[in-house]
């Protein structure tokens, strides 16, 4: 803004409008408890307790250990409901900010200060370029995340803090973190194979430990040998189903969905339209997931293939910016609401893109990726284009196109990061 003052003022105008938003969506959940996911979570909850099968519930797909979330979810509402909503929706709120915060550290560097209030020209906070930008980009799925009143923000917190602590060399507290993440939804479990690559030894061993304590250990001494077991098969049959389910809902947005929308009639037999080209069996359309998925994993470790010293090179900063957007992506149940991991590419891609080095060739195009999955993700609104529109372009795939531009933009500044980072330290050394 020219000057410190000025700045200061919008800065704090910024921040004051997005609380008063968030705390309207928080008030309006309170308005409407039974309508909304938290519901679900109570009811999960309350099987619990009473001794039955959380699996019974139409939709549970949440693993076991969701279970013990949710049972304090219960226990807590049966004192009472609206305060545990209201305590369920800040710590949501509480999540998204912890994801901006993190997801600046991650490519900004741990030195970097962030706080959330604006306080001197020295600190970042959320309303600093590298925070408010990315939030504003993801500005609509985090508002349908507090609406619905989701847990998916949560789990990205678990599982950003937990590379926070890996770069801090506290890997006993990090592997701690991303089993409690990979936990509370099964597909941060993809990253085992992530510190497996990286040989990182030590982070894979503790995650692995947690896991087993949290996921084999914990049911056990609370449910008994039977009852854990009988939870786990109940899981993964419900988990099964769903993920072969040959008709999804135009909602999920996953690569799987969108494959079976194309190359099988009954793929869109929910959605407004139908364009399938062809007609395969669930097996064939199934096999070619698998194909394309692992085909792009096989891609991805190749330009993964240098492997840095420490958790702190910006290069590992990019990757897992393109591993979480890549996990949600074949994750074969990914609703929309599951994309708020998109947070961490878009903050990695606008770092690169504002301090590529000045002699590096612009490239429109990029631009272009940017701004069409701004487009895809967020003018898809309902708000904006109205349902019905809303219901065909996700029929349409909007989610997962607008997530396949910013991945391919994010890949195409991965062998740019070093120098970036490495020109940005020598202009703060000058200053």
């Amino acid at each position: 803004m020219g000057s410190e003052r000025p700045t200061r003022f919008v800065m704090v105008a910024i921040t004051g409008v997005v609380l008063l938003a968030a705390a309207g969506e928080v008030a309006r959940s309170l308005a409407r408890m039974h309508a909304v996911i938290f519901a679900a979570y109570v009811g999960v909850g309350d099987v619990v307790l009473a001794g039955g099968d959380p699996y019974g519930i139409i939709h549970n797909t949440w693993p076991p250990f969701f279970g013990f979330v949710a049972a304090a979810l219960a226990l807590a509402s049966r004192w009472s409901a609206p305060l545990a909503l209201l305590g369920w929706q800040v710590g949501g709120a509480l999540a998204i900010w912890g994801c901006c915060r993190l997801s600046a550290q991650l490519v900004a560097g741990e030195s970097t200060p962030i706080t959330f209030w604006p306080r001197d020209a020295a600190r970042l906070a959320f309303a600093s370029s590298l925070v408010i930008v990315p939030f504003l980009m993801m500005a609509r799925l985090f508002q349908e995340h507090l609406q619905h009143t989701q847990v998916n923000a949560q789990v990205l917190f678990f599982v950003l803090l937990a590379f926070h602590l890996f770069r801090r060399r506290r890997a006993a507290a990090g592997g701690l973190s991303l089993a409690v993440g990979a936990s509370t939804k099964a597909m941060p479990i993809l990253f085992l194979p992530y510190l497996v690559y990286k040989r990182a030894w030590r982070e894979l061993g503790w995650t692995a430990l947690f896991l087993g304590m949290l996921n084999v250990v914990l049911p056990w001494l609370a449910f008994g040998p039977a009852r854990a077991g009988a939870m786990w098969h109940s899981w993964r049959a419900v988990a099964g189903s769903m993920a072969a389910d040959p008709t999804p809902h135009f909602m999920n947005q996953s690569l799987l969905a969108a494959l079976k929308r194309l190359f099988s009639a009954a793929g869109s037999a929910r959605d407004p339209i139908h364009y399938a080209v062809a007609d395969w069996p669930g097996s064939a359309v199934w096999w070619l997931f698998a194909v394309l998925a692992v085909g792009a994993a096989a891609w991805l470790a190749w330009r993964f293939r240098a492997h840095p010293r420490d958790w702190s090179d910006p290069r590992v900063a990019a990757e897992v910016a393109i591993l979480l957007g890549a996990v949600v992506v074949v994750d074969p149940l990914a609703w929309k609401a599951h994309y708020v991991a998109l947070i961490v590419p878009y903050t990695y891609v606008w770092w690169a893109l504002r301090r590529r080095p000045r002699d590096a060739p612009a490239r429109a195009w990029r631009w272009v990726l940017w701004w069409g999955s701004f487009v895809c993700l967020t003018l898809s609104a309902p708000a904006l284009v109205g349902r019905t529109v809303r219901n065909v372009l996700e029929s349409l795939n909007v989610i997962l196109i607008g997530t396949f531009m910013l991945l391919g933009l994010a890949i195409s500044l991965l062998d740019e990061t070093s120098d970036i980072r490495r020109q940005s330290s020598a202009v703060e050394s000058d200053v």
